[in-house]
């Protein structure tokens, strides 16, 4: 037995138990010189069946409009408008299967209302009963479509983000390749021996660019082996003019971060800062002892360039808070602008 029909039955239970104890308190209510029984002789439990069969319809009516209004006018989205939707639907449905039939009952056995109060009472009832029992599903159905809403928002948001840092992943500056390419042009002809090694660089770090996109996460030591040929790119066209240090033990070598973030990093300083033989550019990279490492630079902004927008590293921070990560910021400090980089272990 499927769980819906195993709900109904005991839907169907509680109600029949409730709509009996109005009937009993309409009996118990009325004085003692009248009856409530039909005067054509039709038996009072005809009468109660009846009305259990429509109070029932009453209640499955208005758990099919809550229903459908979950499609129609979810609560998330349209509170307000739902609540009078709802509320005017179970009042009209009540009447239709509750007051109308009551009604029709008397006069279809040419009898008046010989106690006035009965149909106020059942209908006062029934409408209490709508109330609270309609309530308490409403009340788990608000709070299951909003949870609901809820996880797909957090879905939505995840797959933004994972969408935005493929893009970043691929995102490897353009410029760089260009800048690459004429570097190698021009080892080619004064120093064939560094153009060989420059080729094979290169070709490290793309071949590293377009694999890294298939990991979510990898270990600092692929890293750090993918930057010491980016490094070196930059070095052979910026020379003595670019200075990297790394400070890290081998234990934290085996920890995790998202793919080609020291790349973004490194990228970001050497894009917006002076790096010549009277300025040199500064990069280190150092572990804290806490699982995190320290990426710094001197600050040297390259004259007439327009104020950074953080891209890559607000990019970097929403990665890491899908990672539940947290750690990852931001900031200058003593003329040194550092990004400090929680690893994972897992």
């Amino acid at each position: 037995m499927s769980k819906n029909i195993k709900r109904g039955i005991v839907r169907i239970v509680l109600v029949s138990i409730y709509a009996i104890c109005v009937m009993k308190l309409v009996t118990y209510v009325m004085p003692s010189n009248i009856k409530f029984e039909p005067k054509s002789g039709i038996p009072k439990e005809f009468f109660a069946l009846l009305y259990l069969f429509f109070f029932n319809l009453n209640v499955e009516g208005s758990l099919f409009f809550d229903g459908y209004l979950n499609k129609k006018l979810p609560w998330f989205h349209f509170p307000k408008k739902r609540l009078l939707t709802q509320v005017s639907l179970i009042f009209s449905w009540a009447i239709v299967s509750i007051i109308i039939p009551f009604t029709a009952w008397y006069y279809l056995n040419d009898e008046s209302f010989i106690y006035p109060r009965a149909p106020v009472i059942i209908f006062v009832g029934s409408i209490i009963f709508l109330l609270v029992f309609i309530g308490i599903s409403v009340t788990i159905n608000f709070f299951k479509q909003s949870q609901r809403s809820l996880l797909e928002a957090e879905y939505y948001k995840q797959e933004k983000l994972k969408a935005e840092y493929r893009v970043l992943q691929n995102q490897v500056n353009p410029h760089f390749l260009f800048n690459s390419l004429n570097v190698l042009i021009a080892e080619i002809k004064h120093n064939p021996k560094t153009a060989v090694e420059f080729t094979r660089k290169l070709s490290k770090v793309y071949r590293y660019v377009l694999q890294s996109k298939n990991y979510d996460l990898i270990s600092l030591k692929e890293e750090l082996t993918f930057i010491d040929s980016f490094i070196f790119l930059h070095k052979v066209r910026l020379g003595e003019a670019l200075n990297y240090e790394v400070t890290i033990s081998e234990s934290a070598k085996y920890l995790k971060m998202p793919p080609l973030t020291l790349q973004i990093l490194i990228e970001n300083a050497i894009k917006h800062n002076v790096a010549n033989e009277e300025n040199i550019l500064h990069i280190q990279i150092n572990e804290t002892g806490e699982n995190t490492l320290i990426i710094s630079n001197n600050i040297q902004p390259i004259h007439g360039e327009v104020e950074s927008t953080y891209t890559g590293l607000i990019n970097l921070s929403k990665r890491f808070e899908l990672l539940k990560k947290e750690g990852f910021n931001f900031g200058e400090n003593n003329g040194k602008f550092n990004v400090t980089i929680p690893l994972i272990d897992q």
